[in-house]
């Protein structure tokens, strides 16, 4: 009797609790970004996922998805202007360390404009990104449908010979 009783207790359990379970993991996950120096790194919930799949699920929300590819595309866009002033820097400051008569210094400004310049472009294009995945976060809340369950109704059931677990699909 103890046997059948532990059994039905953990069918219930596991029928019943481990769905409702899942979608509260799945409704509470949200999307996250972690700056780094070169690139991205995105987690769901405590996860790190790749930024294939970050972008997979930010798909699901339009907007979120546009906001996040153009706000990486301005920060390539802007480390690839400071990259290029840093290499004008490097080549004057290298230069006058090498001896030359005229390092050219006005080469040097030059780069030192163009890293400045990249510094309101990079911090745009990471303000978009973190828009866009709060636009796909608030799209969670709003638009969660949960998911159809495997087993419509569980039910537990007395005949003439016993106690038993009745599922319905």
């Amino acid at each position: 009797m103890r046997i059948k009783l532990s059994v039905i207790l953990l069918f219930s359990i596991f029928f019943i609790g481990a769905p409702l379970i899942t979608n509260a993991q799945k409704k509470s996950d949200k999307l996250k970004i972690v700056n780094g120096a070169f690139k991205n790194k995105y987690y769901k919930g405590v996860w790190h996922i790749s930024k294939d799949r970050a972008y997979k699920l930010l798909s699901e929300n339009g907007e979120a998805y546009n906001l996040v590819i153009k706000g990486e595309k301005l920060q390539k866009t802007g480390s690839a202007i400071a990259f290029v002033g840093g290499a004008l820097i490097g080549y004057s400051l290298g230069s006058a360390a090498a001896g030359a008569e005229d390092p050219r210094w006005f080469v040097a400004g030059i780069g030192g404009g163009l890293a400045l310049l990249s510094l309101p472009i990079y911090s745009t294009g990471k303000k978009k990104v973190q828009m866009g995945v709060e636009v796909y976060n608030e799209g969670l809340k709003t638009a969660y449908i949960p998911q159809k369950r495997f087993i419509d109704k569980v039910s537990i059931v007395g005949t003439e010979t016993g106690i038993g677990l009745r599922a319905t699909f």
